[in-house]
């Protein structure tokens, strides 16, 4: 009976740890207030140290989330772009795209190979390569934090 509790506990703390929610309908982005659930593939979040959860409709807004409130971050979940699958943010890899719900945004990956093909010889990013600066960029429609443009074209 001990052994059966001592796996139930480790058990339960593997699966209520790395578990992303789907956003409810109508849930706003904590950066831009609009609506998460606009492009599928790109919605994002990050559960917070208290155990909550805040949203946002692309990745760009989620690290730019992240990059202003790193204290209060645990986790942060996005959508491989491809897969349409949660990933880690965190050991994701993002490539610049054009189309995004708020014009140039972020594409992410699971692996730094599906990246690099989705990129096609394009700039691709680590989630630690990913900083204020290159948000900034992309808020300006840049692929990078060198001010070129022509980025990756949404697919």
């Amino acid at each position: 009976m001990r052994k059966l509790l001592i796996g139930f506990a480790i058990a339960t703390s593997v699966v209520s740890f790395a578990q992303p929610v789907d956003p409810p309908k109508g849930t706003k982005c904590v950066v831009c207030t609009m609506d998460v659930n606009m492009a599928p593939n790109l919605t994002s979040q990050a559960k917070l140290k208290d155990g909550k959860y805040v949203y946002a409709e692309s990745p760009k807004h989620i690290i730019e989330y992240y990059l202003k409130n790193k204290d209060k971050v645990k986790e942060i979940w996005v959508k491989d772009y491809k897969s349409g699958k949660w990933i880690n943010g965190m050991r994701a890899y993002y490539v610049p795209i054009e189309g995004g719900p708020m014009g140039t945004d972020l594409a992410a990956f699971k692996s730094k190979t599906r990246a690099k093909k989705f990129a096609k010889g394009g700039k691709f990013y680590s989630f630690k390569e990913v900083d204020e600066e290159l948000i900034k960029h992309l808020n300006m429609g840049h692929k990078d934090k060198h001010g070129h443009g022509n980025m990756h074209m949404k697919h």
